[in-house]
């Protein structure tokens, strides 16, 4: 078979004529392992992996100039055949995936893993805040916040400074965004000013923090912070003791971060030492909470919390009513999630009951496809 390699896929998206009816003609999946870019059932595209290499997809409009992302990569709840995948986290930009491919006895040659691929046209959709002062959205560079559930409306916020690729903040204080390397924050909504920070010191795949405390930026293993925007500088974390695919926190405690359904947290940075926590109950898609309060962790439309380290275990809530595409919240009122342009809280884990909020104000078109990755034989 030669030497193993990574695998690239490339996902064309004919965004000027793209729609639900016409997925099997508009949207082309290729790979660098030998496959032709052709058209036709994208849903049964089998990208080749090899054992311990990594898969990497990259979304491309075929106009060349409309934006087009991903709004996710996940695993099937049900029905996803082998669990090939793991580390599945974004890449360096909206447009990117990765994901690394097991390396253990359980996997054979010809094993197959059916996962869901969301594509999304023109922006990309992300949440920050809690249910203590409301919930901050985005999609490309639009902003908007919420901070009266009985009022419940929207605000908008001027636009930032470039494409936005995640948020951060508790929705008193502003918000934080990134893209790239590039953070940049606004303290006050009257006033309407963006505040561009030092580049970080790698390209960005997840942001948590506030503009009390400051801001915590990772990629891979590596984290870094900034606790002061005057001084403007970046420090560095102790490496985390595995390949971060999101984290959470408020700064002024640590963080806390999670691979497949590990979780662990450094809540001193002058002692260097990550703790790891009791495994979660499923391989987690996102994070939200903070050291004080504890973590809360969804997969699908399931979520749970923990809400002491001491005791070091997880409770499970009430099943959402979406499946899930981000979430937010700092574990002491409750959280939030949201799925396209529903959005919902829970404001009281004894009730345990989601509310509805009005619809996100911002209108993006997501299309989703179910294709499978298969061992190539031989890669043992």
């Amino acid at each position: 078979m030669g030497d193993k390699k990574d695998t690239n896929v490339t996902v064309t998206v004919d965004t000027d004529n793209i729609n639900n009816s016409n997925l099997n003609t508009t949207v082309v999946f290729s790979d660098d392992l030998g496959d032709p870019v052709s058209p036709g059932d994208p849903a049964n595209f089998i990208s080749k992996v090899y054992k311990s290499k990594k898969i990497t997809w990259t979304a491309v409009a075929l106009n060349g100039t409309t934006p087009v992302f991903f709004q996710d990569v996940k695993k099937k709840e049900t029905n996803g055949g082998s669990d090939i995948m793991e580390q599945i986290v974004r890449g360096d930009g909206k447009n990117k995936f990765k994901a690394k491919i097991k390396d253990d006895s359980s996997i054979n040659d010809g094993d197959t893993e059916s996962y869901n691929i969301i594509i999304g046209i023109s922006g990309y959709e992300g949440i920050a805040g809690n249910n203590q002062y409301g919930p901050i959205v985005y999609l490309g560079n639009q902003l908007a916040y919420m901070d009266n559930y009985q009022i419940n409306g929207w605000h908008t916020i001027t636009n930032a400074p470039f494409d936005i690729e995640g948020i951060a903040g508790e929705n008193t204080h502003g918000a934080i965004a990134y893209s790239g390397k590039k953070v940049a924050y606004i303290s006050s909504y009257a006033q309407g000013v963006w505040n561009e920070l030092a580049d970080a010191p790698f390209d960005i795949q997840g942001i948590t923090g506030d503009n009390v405390n400051g801001i915590i930026v990772f990629n891979g293993k590596k984290a870094a912070y900034m606790n002061n925007y005057s001084e403007n500088k970046w420090h560095d974390i102790e490496d985390a003791p595995f390949e971060l695919e999101g984290i959470a926190g408020d700064n002024a405690n640590g963080i806390v971060g999670y691979s497949e359904n590990q979780v662990a947290y450094i809540n001193n940075y002058a002692s260097k030492t990550w703790h790891q926590v009791a495994n979660a109950p499923f391989t987690i898609e996102g994070i939200a909470g903070n050291n004080s309060n504890g973590p809360l962790v969804y997969a699908g439309s399931k979520v749970a919390y923990m809400g002491s380290y001491a005791l070091n275990s997880w409770i499970t809530l009430n099943n959402a009513p979406f499946l899930i595409e981000g979430i937010s919240g700092n574990n002491n009122a409750g959280a939030l999630i949201f799925s396209g342009q529903s959005i919902c809280y829970m404001n009281s884990y004894a009730d345990n009951v989601w509310h509805a909020l009005a619809p996100l104000p911002f209108t993006t078109r997501n299309y989703i496809i179910d294709p499978k990755i298969r061992m190539i034989e031989g890669s043992k």
